[in-house]
């Protein structure tokens, strides 16, 4: 999830439209009801279909760990429902649309975006560890609410249970106001279903690998462990034994980079067999990055602070994927062999034969470019505490992709 504690100036415009529309809307207002309980209908069999595929897809990926894929040990069936207008994917498709278009275009995707992140925290979390949907997974669904609006007085029908979905779309949501709500339709919904390896999993917030704020200014959080890294770089000692450590650490990635290629090889593998039979994994994509989990509170600093440090570092910097246009792996970053990654800082302390040992980019932009790890906190890193993460995502209808996605 974002940290962001002061909203920018667009942001703050659409939540006081929401707030202004809300306290003006009239909810006797023809048709809006109707609207209200059909929606609720569509999406308690949406929710539920959810349910069903999250758990195919754990039988599914179970098959393929237990055919040998043993790299897939751990992973997580991530089951949501995402929200983008019909009209706004029909806009999309248009050569040249009208000015009112693009205004339509151009405020659902704004009120769209600022709320995107409290929609998705509502998420159905499968462990494969346990075999089994994850707490408050369990409790979502089987949640039912009817104390939101009481439409049996106004009305004089009988009231609505809210699945969970619905509930918590509409109390959560920052910026999609009633009257956005009564032009919606069971068609502007879309489950989504992707597995994920090794990422950090909250029942609270959907996992990211790209920067978890927005504004770096208004986040205390992360000011302090800035504060962290550069007090500790001022006294870092360049002697032979931490330079040595450094050294090992990028032999480290390196080796991780050969294991994930390896891993996104096989899944590309299977996912080429599945489309042949089944058009639901017709379009897909399989990305993979390096990140650090510090599991000792002895090596850099708490856990705590070790896991701050591991939601806010540049990580998602070096990434490689594979989908089913791109079916060979590049990793652009390193296709100039002639390109080192020492240059800045390390080679200034290296020997003129470490010099010669090519660096990752990933020892670039973690520990030089962002202001989160400290060398302190490379020289005390773990082997085993890098981990290969995987994203897997697979799309039925190519058209349902996102335009206003984060990812």
């Amino acid at each position: 999830m974002y940290y962001s504690t002061i909203p920018s100036k667009k942001e703050l415009k659409y939540l006081n439209r929401k707030e202004r529309l809300d306290k003006a809307f009239d909810l006797t207002k023809k048709g809006f009801i109707q609207n209200i309980r059909e929606l609720n209908t569509g999406l308690s069999v949406m929710q539920k279909t959810l349910a069903d595929e999250v758990r195919s897809a754990y039988k599914l990926f179970a098959n393929l760990e237990k055919n040998g894929m043993n790299f897939l040990h751990g992973f997580k069936v991530i089951g949501s429902i995402s929200f983008e207008k019909e009209v706004v994917n029909q806009i999309y498709e248009l050569d040249n649309p009208t000015k009112a278009q693009k205004n339509i275009l151009d405020k659902w995707e704004n009120i769209t975006r600022f709320s995107e992140e409290e929609i998705e925290a509502w998420q159905l979390i499968f462990d494969s560890i346990t075999k089994d949907f994850m707490p408050l997974s369990k409790l979502r669904l089987l949640q039912k609410d009817n104390d939101y609006w009481d439409l049996s007085i106004i009305d004089d029908g009988e009231d609505i249970e809210y699945c969970s979905y619905f509930k918590h779309f509409i109390e959560y949501n920052t910026t999609i106001s009633i009257q956005d709500l009564a032009e919606c339709s069971i068609e502007d919904f879309t489950p989504v279903v992707k597995v994920i390896l090794n990422y950090d999993v909250s029942e609270l917030s959907r996992f990211s690998s790209c920067y978890p704020y927005r504004n770096a200014d208004c986040d205390i959080i992360y000011n302090m462990l800035k504060d962290r890294h550069f007090a500790l770089n001022e006294h870092f000692e360049w002697n032979q034994k931490n330079i040595q450590k450094i050294m090992d650490v990028n032999s480290w990635i390196w080796k991780k980079t050969d294991e994930m290629k390896v891993a996104l090889t096989e899944l590309n593998s299977a996912f080429n067999a599945f489309s042949n039979t089944d058009p639901e994994f017709k379009y897909y994509s399989i990305e993979g990055q390096i990140e650090y989990h510090g599991s000792q509170a002895t090596d850099i600093a708490t856990l705590e602070i070790q896991k701050e440090l591991s939601r806010r570092a540049a990580f998602h910097f070096w990434t490689i994927m594979l989908d089913e246009n791109r079916t060979e792996i590049r990793d652009e970053i390193h296709e100039d062999e002639k390109l080192n990654w020492n240059f800045e800082v390390y080679r200034n302390h290296l020997s003129e034969e470490q010099q010669k040992v090519r660096f990752h980019y990933f020892m670039h932009t973690v520990f030089v470019d962002d202001t989160i790890y400290s060398f302190e906190d490379l020289v005390r890193m773990r082997e085993e505490d890098f981990k290969v993460c995987l994203e897997i995502n697979w799309f039925g209808d190519k058209k349902k992709i996102s335009h206003t996605s984060t990812k």
